[in-house]
């Protein structure tokens, strides 16, 4: 009896001894997670606003050299001491994916500042600091405006310092990243003005100090632009970041297994696939030959009029998926408003866009971009919109960027507790969901009778699957803006100018064009997988749910959290 008793105490003492253990290891691994993500926040403070993290509103990123050593080696060091100490540690299931998520984020970072060296080749990346550092506190409302106009105060006075870096760090940039740079320096300086204006207004005891400010930042934009017309551009193609550190891209950010000559393969194929989709479609409508009633136009609606439609289609696609249970609203949603794009970003945005929130923020409004409305509109064009409405030709914009897409995955995301999976946002877990809403959306019943809209999906998706062919092709040097522009526009019919501003937007952004449709398809290949094992107990509404409530993830890491065999 007494040895049963004595090996039963060591039995419990030694799970202790282990359980002790194994709280030191999460211990020790959720203390420096917290300081890695605490640093990247401090020293990317624009991207944390973006977050919605306002910690750090009043400064911008140190570009400086001695600056970007210093992080460079303070990344090496965090990744060292992650690896050592975590890479083959006792981790709970949790933090043995939060261990991937934080390594890919250093893997990333270090290839943007050591590696790729944005801030030696992009004059666009500080003009983007500058306008979009002081745009995210002026529509953010995370705090009242006397704080936020104190951190925009802030900023605007280290704008210059901003730029000066700028000029010691840019050697022959490419030509396009001149271009868009000098364009948002004119967008830019119309928008500080009407910044300036309308704080002074509301804030007058901050409007003499504000004007200074605000004076000078506009000084510096304009040496700036000077500086950029006499810089010497480098060669037109040295945008491309290249084969290698594009596909480490591939498998370090998206956790992908395979390299860009197979994306490439992978994108001619879907390209093919939904254009043989589109053309037989297209054959099924041409024999029936439907028929389109006329409609009687009214001749005033006005620009108030058109906006409000717009927000009601929002209501209406939110009430839908309510109705049918395609995925659960949570509690206290936030508002998504449609809004106009603001000046200073119509020549990054061709179409529609949205600005989520901030997943860190403690208000969830989301704001819907659509191109600017006249005031005043002649009979045609009145008759367009009218038109428009009348058919409610919103109704499939809204999917993408609102509901169930943009809006409500970031409504998902602000909801998680974890932070290193709040922190983390994936694109092609965030473009390849709103793109596969869109398909969803029409399966499920969307769109009612009106078939044709099945076009503009499927001509959605060509789209996407042109763009991961250009997104290779660009940035491993097989083609030239000129030929991607050309080469899109005959794939997909667009208009070239239209296609012009796009092409320049994938240069600035390598792998983000390829993650709409390469996430699209990741997650209908889990969907069809749960489909077929489930079989009955399947249910689309709890796949979504189960979706979203992992946060904006690679689509791709879901299949060993979810403990399945591809």
């Amino acid at each position: 009896m007494k040895k049963t008793v004595f090996i039963m105490i060591v039995i419990f003492a030694l799970n202790w001894t282990l359980a002790l253990g194994q709280n030191k290891v999460e211990s020790d691994f959720k203390k420096l997670a917290d300081q890695i993500l605490d640093n990247l926040d401090s020293f990317f403070p624009v991207v944390s606003a973006q977050k919605g993290i306002h910690n750090y509103d009043y400064t911008f990123t140190n570009y400086s050299g001695g600056s970007i050593k210093g992080e460079i080696e303070k990344l090496k060091k965090y990744e060292k001491d992650l690896v050592k100490k975590f890479g083959k540690a006792n981790l709970s299931p949790e933090s043995r994916i939060n261990y991937r998520l934080l390594k890919s984020g250093l893997d990333i970072t270090l290839l943007n500042l050591n590696k790729i060296e944005w801030h030696k080749k992009n004059p666009y990346l500080y003009v983007s600091d500058a306008v979009n550092g002081i745009y995210l506190i002026v529509v953010s409302e995370y705090a009242p405006l006397e704080t936020r106009a104190q951190n925009i105060n802030a900023r605007m006075k280290l704008i210059p310092d901003l730029f000066k870096q700028a000029k010691k760090n840019l050697k022959n940039p490419p030509p396009v990243y001149i271009q868009l740079a000098r364009e948002m320096l004119t967008t830019g300086i119309d928008f500080f003005r009407t910044v300036e204006a309308d704080l002074s207004a509301k804030l007058p005891d901050l409007a003499g100090e504000l004007n200074v400010s605000t004076s000078g930042a506009i000084d510096a934009m304009r040496d700036f632009a000077e500086f950029l017309a006499t810089l010497p551009p480098g060669d037109p193609g040295s945008f491309a970041i290249g084969k290698q550190n594009f596909d480490y891209k591939l498998q370090h950010e998206y956790l992908l297994d395979y390299d860009s000559d197979s994306l490439l393969k992978i994108g001619e194929n879907l390209l093919e696939k939904y254009r043989n989709q589109y053309n037989d479609y297209l054959a099924e409508l041409e024999a029936e030959n439907p028929t389109v009633d006329s409609v009687f136009v009214i001749d005033c609606i006005t620009r108030n009029d058109i906006l409000r439609y717009y927000n009601w289609e929002v209501d209406q696609t939110k009430l839908f998926i309510e109705q049918n249970g395609l995925v659960t609203l949570p509690d206290n949603i936030g508002q998504c408003r449609v809004v106009e794009t603001p000046p200073f970003l119509t020549n990054m945005i061709s179409g529609i866009a949205y600005e989520p929130p901030g997943v860190f923020s403690p208000v969830q409004t989301g704001l819907f971009y659509v191109r600017p409305i006249p005031d005043s509109m002649d009979a045609g064009q009145r008759e367009a919109r009218y038109k428009f409405i009348n058919r409610r030709g919103f109704k499939s914009s809204v999917v993408h960027e609102a509901y169930p897409g943009h809006h409500l995955q970031f409504q998902y995301a602000s909801q998680i507790e974890n932070r290193i999976r709040k922190w983390h946002e994936n694109m092609c877990f965030i473009e390849g969901w709103a793109l596969y809403c869109e398909e969803m959306m029409y399966d499920q019943g969307f769109y009612g009778s009106d078939n044709p809209r099945y076009l503009n999906i499927l001509g959605g998706i060509i789209f996407r699957a042109a763009r991961i062919v250009v997104d290779v092709k660009l940035q491993t040097g097989q083609m030239t803006i000129d030929e991607a522009v050309n080469w899109m526009a005959e794939q997909t019919g667009g208009d070239t100018s239209w296609i012009r501003i796009e092409i320049n937007r994938y240069t600035t952004t390598p792998t983000i064009p390829m993650s709409y449709l390469i996430g699209k398809e990741e997650i209908v290949r889990l969907r069809d997988y749960l489909m077929e094992t489930d079989g009955d107990n399947f249910s689309l509404g709890d796949f979504h749910d189960r979706l979203l409530s992992e946060g904006a993830i690679p689509p791709h890491l879901l299949w060993d959290i979810w403990g399945l065999k591809e």
